[in-house]
């Protein structure tokens, strides 16, 4: 059901919206004070992101500073417009949203952000979802290199959609994943830092990695 949903959207998206879709999810809500947007958009002067890239971690942001605040704005203006069910998974996630405490935001990384495209690289290429590499080392295997820096990694796949809204959105809502890792990764206090990688899909056109550290 999920798979034909996404279907749908993409169909939808490319053919009706394009860049004005965009263009739309990114102007600010004036409920949100000025100073919290710039604090979420901590990588903007990230070299290596591209635009999408660094709005997948703006809205994770916003999401973490003020859960409530992001369901009754950019979540909700969301769901409007893509008009997804409003299932268990996404009533269990405005409840989580409303109940979790403010969070710093998160920051980015360069060695996260470039496993981040590593991996989203390899697993367009070759067509593959998850989170083992191309060449079958396993995601703890990946993560060998980083055990001297961070004490915690997690890591989180996206398929199918272009935009950082409905990637941010689609990990939160975390449909039909009963044990909600995607979105307790996202919303994890404990995890400080962040990679974000977005590329072409053999299978799925779009695929996107996201990182997460402390």
């Amino acid at each position: 059901m999920v798979s034909y949903l996404k279907s749908i959207f993409l169909i939808l998206f490319f053919a009706c919206f394009g860049q004005q879709y965009f263009a739309q999810k990114i102007t600010p809500f004036s409920s949100w004070d000025a100073h919290d947007l710039r604090k979420a958009n901590s990588a903007k002067d990230s070299k290596d992101l591209s635009f999408q890239e660094k709005k997948v971690i703006f809205y994770i942001n916003l999401a973490r500073m003020d859960g409530e605040l992001f369901s009754k704005t950019y979540l909700k203006d969301y769901m409007d417009d893509v008009r997804i069910p409003k299932n268990k998974y996404y009533r269990s996630l405005i409840t989580m949203l409303k109940e979790q405490e403010t969070m710093e935001p998160l920051e980015p990384k360069d060695d996260l952000i470039a496993e981040a495209i590593k991996h989203s690289k390899e697993m367009g290429r070759t067509g593959k979802k998850g989170h083992r590499s191309s060449d079958s080392k396993s995601f703890a295997e990946r993560m060998e290199k980083f055990k001297s820096d961070y004490n915690k990694i997690k890591e989180s796949n996206q398929y199918g959609f272009p935009d950082a809204l409905s990637i941010v959105v689609d990990l939160l809502i975390d449909d039909d994943q009963e044990s909600l890792r995607h979105r307790k990764m996202l919303l994890d206090a404990e995890l400080k830092y962040i990679g974000v990688g977005i590329r072409n899909h053999k299978k799925f056109r779009i695929n996107t990695s996201v990182l997460l550290a402390n």
